[in-house]
This record gives C-alpha cells, structure tokens and sequence, in this order.
C-alpha cells in the first residue's frame, strides 16, 4: 500500500468515527428491563413527539443483550397508539443470532446492539405518538435483556 493509498484509508477510517459520534435524531429515549429479566407483561412505553407531518421518519428500536442471552430471535409485540387514541399492534422479531450461531448484532465484551428500523413513514397527525414494547415469548421470562432504545430520524430521502 502506497503513501496515497493509506492517507486516503486513514480519511475514510476518521470520517466513519465521526459520523458514528454524530446523532442527527431528533429524539432518543432508553428504557432499562428491570434485573435484566424481560417479564411477559412488561410493558417498555416510549413517547414520540411529532411536530411535522410533512417529513418522512425513521424509527429504530435498539435492543441491548448481555452475550449469554439463550436464544436466537427475539419476539416482541409493538403497540402504537397515534394522538387521536387510536392503536395498532404489531408482532416484531429481532433475529439475533444466524443457524451457526453467529451474532447479528454489534458485540462489544459481553454486549451485543441490535438495531432496527421499525418503521419509514409519514405521521399522519401532529402530536405524540405511544410506542410500547412487550416481550413475547412463551417463556415467562427472557434473561439478558438489558434495555430498548427507541429514537426517531427525520429521512432526508
């Protein structure tokens, strides 16, 4: 590798670690699971305030692990309710793990990051919007879980 060649990898190295520390969202919100034990019926609610129904969003739920967590997905169920009270639910799946047991998330020690968009659409109403998340397993409890981050992008495209 040339001179050139590795100022050039060296650029491209230092932007992506600023972009990374750069947070465009225009909300962010964690909640942490109690023990990290995710209860059937516990309910990690998040408050979204919409100001411009013109723009296109992003939503994307973050799911921090512990590396010991037993199972390769993850299922949820996802409850939006808009400003006018109306409510939808969704079931939600996090694939966490590939057949060979691979991690799909970002693994850092004994952490692992998963990351989803949720949802890329206009709201239809100004106002808040109620996203609640509940495990959905049939396992009364789901070991590991350490917290859910939901944050909202504006999407320029």
């Amino acid at each position: 590798m040339n001179k050139r060649h590795f100022l050039i990898f060296g650029f491209i190295i230092v932007a992506g670690f600023l972009l990374l520390g750069c947070s465009d969202a225009l909300h962010s919100e964690s909640k942490s699971i109690p023990g990290q034990k995710w209860r059937q019926g516990a309910k990690s609610l998040f408050k979204l305030p919409i100001g411009d129904t013109s723009l296109l969003y992003d939503v994307i739920l973050t799911v921090r692990t512990t590396a010991n967590y037993p199972y390769s997905n993850l299922w949820m169920y996802l409850t939006v309710e808009g400003p006018l009270g109306k409510s939808k639910r969704f079931p939600l799946e996090i694939v966490t793990a590939n057949v060979q047991g691979k991690w799909m998330g970002e693994k850092s020690g004994s952490t692992v990051v998963f990351s989803k968009v949720i949802t890329h659409a206009r709201f239809p109403k100004k106002g808040t919007y109620f996203f609640s998340f509940e495990q959905a397993s049939t396992d009364k409890v789901l070991p590991e879980i350490m917290d859910l981050t939901l944050e909202l992008y504006a999407n320029e495209n």
